[in-house]
């Protein structure tokens, strides 16, 4: 009998071991991984995982990403890369109007393009500056309009919030504007993507584009009137440029924002521009179509 317990305790100690050492192997394997690889490719490939229906997929991938962080760069790291909110000063804040038929925002200002600037300000081209272009352009096209200028970063902070909580800190700002312009008819949340620049630009006559997606959330009641206005403006920019639009993205259930806001009004647009391998001159290209899409989208309300 004796025997018989040492043998046992003997195989748990044996599995116990192999366990572990298969972890801390498998452990050491995802750090070579992340070490090789770009953090932000690592968690696009994972996001952009096909896996079953969405509810399912937004599970698992969560379950991934949780993982695949504390074995590797860890979740503190990550969390701090994320909350980097860049201000971009505005370049030319005589322009912004009095009576304006738009309001751009970022609900994430710091999102950064690749290399370049605007030949107004030079510094790192982010979403704030392409909102600044696409004020420039629609003024050009006989559109006012206004881009928030507000820190986002300092709402966040006076008021004890993390990055996960930008929307809240956007939606105090989309109804001050509300408020203050009674002529506003769409509010644009911009921001750009995170996949691979081959999925992200479009080469169209010779002229490099960087292709837009727009997200509606469907966690409120009457989101269909937002879809069909998104629908409008992507169709109206493929008609200009063939393919520049990827379509539309709906987002809604566990784990998902679901809202974006887009509650505040039936003309609330979240367009992702590009991605972080776009040039901001590809992204200019795109803003230009766009803002003539966007005077033929209000024309015709």
């Amino acid at each position: 009998m004796k025997k018989f317990k040492s043998r046992k305790t003997s195989f748990k100690r044996k599995t116990t071991m192999f366990i572990i050492l298969m972890t801390l192997s498998f452990s050491f394997f995802l750090s070579y991984i992340s070490a090789m690889i770009p953090q932000s490719k690592l968690i696009s490939l994972l996001l952009e995982t096909n896996l079953g229906n969405e509810q399912t997929k937004m599970s698992t991938k969560s379950k991934m990403l949780d993982f695949l962080l504390d074995t590797t760069i860890g979740r503190g790291e990550y969390q701090l890369k994320e909350s980097k909110q860049e201000y971009t000063m505005d370049p030319k804040p005589e322009e912004n109007s009095t009576s304006p038929l738009i309001y751009i925002y970022n609900t994430h200002q710091g999102e950064e393009y690749k290399g370049g600037t605007l030949s107004s300000v030079d510094k790192v081209p982010t979403v704030m500056l392409a909102s600044y272009y696409l004020r420039e352009k629609l003024a050009k096209e006989g559109i006012a309009s206004i881009v928030e200028t507000t820190n986002i970063n300092e709402i966040l902070r006076t008021q004890g919030w993390n990055y996960a909580s930008s929307y809240e800190a956007s939606k105090i700002l989309i109804k001050n504007a509300m408020e203050k312009y009674h002529t506003l008819k769409t509010y644009i949340d911009i921001h750009r993507d995170s996949v691979e620049k081959s999925i992200s630009t479009l080469d169209y006559q010779n002229k490099k584009y960087a292709r837009i997606l727009l997200v509606v959330g469907t966690d409120y009641e009457g989101y269909s009137t937002n879809e069909e206005y998104a629908s409008r403006i992507s169709n109206l920019m493929n008609q200009q440029v063939p393919e520049i639009s990827r379509g539309i993205l709906k987002k809604g259930g566990a784990k998902v924002n679901g809202i974006y806001n887009q509650n505040l009004s039936n003309h609330m647009l979240l367009i992702e521009i590009g991605s972080e391998y776009n040039q901001i001159e590809e992204v200019k290209n795109t803003l230009d179509v766009l803002a003539t899409v966007l005077k033929r989208g209000i024309t015709n309300d």
